[in-house]
């Protein structure tokens, strides 16, 4: 793909240098033209008609540009543009310098405040199905994606996939945004990563110590974890992916117990709401996923893991994983080896103290499952009416789609910073070495994948694998039999609207589960533990499950037809 457009581009570039040679001869070059053999000279009215065939519409207009660009989350800190490398190879594309506006104190309100006063930036990265991206478009104040590619891109549409366009049309038919991380069944199929699970991760010397124990099923977990606790006084034995909070992590409570959902309910793939005979239920209803909760308890029962860490910030928790305090943890894949492992090794020199794989375990002999990563979506990126040239913002966004500002994002210039092999981008091992030996030269000095807020699934799947060593391709492939495309299901989009009252039951349901979820993990016997549930389910039933449940079937029904599956 890379080579064609490169060709394309040398030919282009061949014709504008042919044309430079023959206006300059004449005298014709316009004081104050942009200059050099890369550059169409203009002549006023005379301007060559076809000067510019062939280009895409990001690169008809490179001169320098900046506007507003506002990121949800308020832990995106490391998004802002701060003189990388990558944001210097996207400007040199694009002539685009966008200010990334990342919110401060209560991330809700800030945006709710916003809204309101309508005082919104240009340009928006929301999640797709935050209620206040269906608010912002049935105000009107969202630019379809659709009218300003007709009238500045007019090939963009044709970039983007008929997936993405059918399942995320408004209700009027448009596209008002472009969402991250939504791939095609081709780009799945395709990709090593066939599931997203947070597995277990336990250090090298411990398990080496240990005579490299098998983990297979919960109980040999269990004593692995025991066997730490008694033999290696240095550090804790286990640490969730703290915290334990479903406002933040979901009905799970966090991203471990989605891993555990995933072994002791494989049937629910992980999911917070999953289907049973063609029926809607939410996963605290699954008495595998309660049997989940109860082991996590002996954990704690057993002293294997504390109270502190199951509330710890997850800021100040990641903090720890880079300095090897547990013995087993749970973690993004991905990060224990291109962040927290390069970490360690600066702080201990001792590649003992970094973090290996836990084999998945097996409860009664059942195979994990975990939803695929072919899904809707995350994040997107949206014009608001405010913006003060959405035009150039259109083109800016077709070229963060197009695979050279996706490549240019994650792995910045060929020859320079990578190569291709056998058609796979892979960095240079200078740039490799670099990144292992300082840490924060991914965030500062380079910025791949961080800059754009933009992501396509194909490219962000190799540059994961570009950027660990082979063992965590090597994980992939060896846990991509757990992966199961679940699109089909229809499990999208499915929570009630928060303002109806459906929507306002299930934030009781959210918040009653959060209660006793913390009270049956702290619990100290089997009685207590099997009390606070009974006394859940009460609670969540006299809250509106049933309701919830019922929006849900329906949203269920709708997500299969905008599928096309029904």
């Amino acid at each position: 793909m890379l080579k064609g457009y490169s060709k394309l581009m040398s030919a282009v570039l061949i014709a504008l240098l042919v044309i430079s040679m023959v206006l300059t001869g004449c005298g014709k070059t316009e004081t104050g033209a942009p200059q050099g053999n890369t550059q169409t000279p203009q002549t006023g009215s005379q301007k060559e008609p076809d000067s510019q065939d062939g280009l895409l519409s990001w690169q008809k207009d490179t001169s320098p540009f900046e506007f507003d660009l506002y990121f949800f989350a308020a832990w995106g800190t490391h998004y802002p543009w701060r003189g990388a490398l990558v944001e210097q190879y996207i400007t040199e594309d694009t002539g685009v310098k966008p200010n990334i506006i990342i919110p401060t104190g209560n991330e809700q309100e800030y945006l709710n405040v916003m809204i309101a006063s309508n005082d919104l930036p240009d340009a928006m990265v929301l999640e797709w199905y935050a209620p206040e991206t269906k608010r912002l478009i049935e105000a009107g104040y969202i630019h379809s994606v659709n009218d300003l590619s007709a009238e500045h891109a007019p090939e963009f549409m044709d970039m983007i996939s008929e997936d993405v366009i059918k399942y995320h049309a408004h209700t009027d038919g448009k596209l008002y945004y472009l969402p991250s991380f939504m791939p095609t069944k081709e780009e799945y199929e395709q990709s090593l990563e066939k599931h997203g699970a947070r597995s277990l991760f336990i250090q090298k010397r411990i398990y080496e110590g240990l005579g490299k124990p098998s983990a297979d099923t919960p109980e040999k977990l269990l004593q692995i974890l025991r066997d730490i606790r008694d033999k290696y006084p240095d550090v804790k034995p286990f640490s969730i992916e703290s915290p334990l909070d479903v406002i933040q992590g979901g009905l799970t409570g966090n991203l471990t117990m989605q891993y555990f959902a995933g072994i002791f309910a494989p049937e629910t793939y992980a999911k917070d709401i999953y289907l049973d005979n063609g029926q809607i239920k939410l996963i605290f209803e699954n008495e595998n996923f309660i049997e989940a909760v109860r082991f996590l308890n002996q954990i704690y029962r057993e002293g294997l893991i504390s109270v502190d860490t199951l509330m710890m910030k997850h800021e100040v928790w990641g903090e720890t994983v880079d300095s090897a305090q547990w013995g087993v943890t749970g973690r993004f894949p991905i990060d224990i080896w291109k962040s927290h492992n390069h970490k360690i090794m600066q702080l201990k020199n001792d590649e003992g103290y970094t973090y290996i794989p836990l084999e998945f375990q097996k409860y009664n002999g059942k195979e994990p499952q975990f939803a695929g990563g072919r899904g809707a979506g995350w994040v997107a990126s949206m014009v608001t009416k405010n913006a003060k040239n959405p035009g150039r913002i259109i083109r800016y966004f077709e070229y963060c789609w197009s695979d050279e500002g996706q490549i240019a994002n994650m792995f910045g210039r060929e020859g320079v910073t990578f190569d291709f092999v056998d058609g796979v981008p892979q960095y240079k091992p200078e740039i490799l070495k670099d990144m292992e030996e300082n840490p924060d030269a991914l965030e500062n000095k380079y910025g791949f994948e961080q800059r754009l807020l933009m992501w396509r699934s194909k490219w962000g799947g190799l540059q994961k694998v570009a950027m660990a060593p082979p063992s965590y391709a090597e994980y992939l492939k060896d846990v991509g039999k757990y992966g199961v495309d679940i699109w089909e299901l229809g499990l999208d989009n499915l929570d009630p609207d928060p303002t109806s009252d459906a929507g306002v039951a299930y934030q009781k349901i959210k918040n009653i589960w959060n209660k006793y979820l913390a009270q049956m993990v702290l619990a100290e016997n089997d009685e207590d533990f099997n009390a606070s549930y009974n006394a859940a389910m009460k609670e969540l039933q006299d809250a509106g499950l049933e309701k919830v449940r019922a929006v849900m079937q329906e949203n269920h029904i709708k997500d299969l037809q905008a599928k096309g599956v029904r």
